[in-house]
């Protein structure tokens, strides 16, 4: 039976450490994309909020100014 070169458990070891470290950068990128995710999601949401508030204001400006050019209608006519 011959025996296994010492120089083979130095790299058994060495692939050992690869594959953990390996493992541990693939769980923080994954973590990062996550965060990444759940900001962008937040971002979606706040920026859908403020398009909403400004169909609103505008919409209600839009009402001001109609009742300001009936009021200007009905001063004309009296």
């Amino acid at each position: 039976m011959s025996r296994v070169p010492e120089s083979f458990y130095f790299y058994k070891v060495q692939l050992q450490r690869a594959k953990e470290e390996k493992e541990r950068l693939k769980k923080d990128y994954e973590a990062k994309i996550d965060n990444l995710n759940n900001e962008i999601s937040f971002l979606k949401e706040q920026i859908q909020a403020q398009h909403t508030m400004i169909e609103q204001s505008v919409d209600y400006v839009m009402k001001l100014e109609q009742q300001i050019n009936s009021f200007n209608f009905e001063l004309s006519n009296e």
